[in-house]
């Protein structure tokens, strides 16, 4: 093996070497990066559930009717109806995603 091969071979072994280390400290570093984007990921998925999309649907009918009052009678007998109502929610659910309905 000449001089100028075996240079090239002893700078692939330390460079393979360094790339391990770097790979670990960028694993380190996802692993610490991930715990603090776990608040955020939280958030996201509450922000996408169904309860925050009623909520601001709530808000913008508070706002745009202006009767707090009435709204929130309706919103009470609702709430008392709300045992009898929730079986039916997957199919009303899948029906308002349809895309075919009249």
């Amino acid at each position: 093996m000449s001089a100028r091969a075996a240079a090239l071979a002893e700078r692939r072994l330390a460079l393979l070497a360094r790339s391990e280390q770097l790979r670990l400290e960028l694993g380190a570093d996802l692993g610490a990066l991930a715990t603090r984007l776990q608040v955020a990921d939280r958030f996201v998925a509450l922000a996408r559930s169904g309860l925050v999309r009623v909520l601001v649907v709530a808000g913008a009918a508070l706002l745009l009717f202006g009767r707090p009052r009435q709204l929130f009678r309706t919103a009470g007998r609702l709430l008392l109806l709300w045992p009898l109502l929730r079986p039916f929610l997957p199919d009303l659910a899948a029906w308002w995603r349809n895309a075919d309905r009249p």
